[in-house]
Parts: structure tokens; C-alpha cells; sequence
């Protein structure tokens, strides 16, 4: 895997919105806020406003992004593992 994103198999509405690598990630400045998921994040918002809050019509988005978060988890776990990242 090179950027650690290539398991993430879920399709944004957004066309506009790209992923961030692990790379990116890991060199980031420590004050600068970079999420990895905010493509999911973005999308389950948006079912939530278009769903009038509904959160029972959301689970899909929100279990798009608890597994975009478990994917990046382990993709930082297997880069520090491997002593590619501090």
C-alpha cells in the first residue's frame, strides 16, 4: 500500500474531495488539524441535514466512517510498526 488509503473502498458524493495519505498525515505540523476520514464525515452530515436528524437513517454513513477510521488506525499502527513514521 503506498499511501495507506487503498483498503478504503467507500465512494464520496463529494467529487471534489480527495483523501489524505498517510504520508501527508505523518508530516503534518503538529498545530494543523488533517482528517483522514473527512470525506465520510462530510457525507454522514449531510444525511443528517437531509434527513432532518435523524439518525436512524444514517447508519451507513456512520458506519462508513468508524471503518475509515479503523483502517487508518491500523495502516498508522502497521507504518510505525514497520519504522517507517515516528
Amino acid at each position: 500500500m503506498s499511501d495507506g488509503t487503498s483498503e478504503i473502498r467507500i465512494v464520496s458524493q463529494d467529487k471534489e474531495a480527495r483523501r489524505v495519505t498517510l504520508r501527508e498525515f505523518e508530516n503534518k505540523k503538529s498545530s494543523q488539524f488533517m482528517d483522514p476520514c473527512a470525506i465520510e464525515a462530510k457525507d454522514s452530515y449531510k444525511c443528517l441535514d437531509q434527513n432532518n436528524y435523524d439518525k436512524s437513517m444514517c447508519t451507513h454513513y456512520f458506519e462508513a466512517y468508524r471503518e475509515c477510521k479503523r483502517l487508518w488506525v491500523a495502516e498508522r499502527r502497521k507504518a510505525r510498526l514497520g519504522g517507517f513514521f515516528g
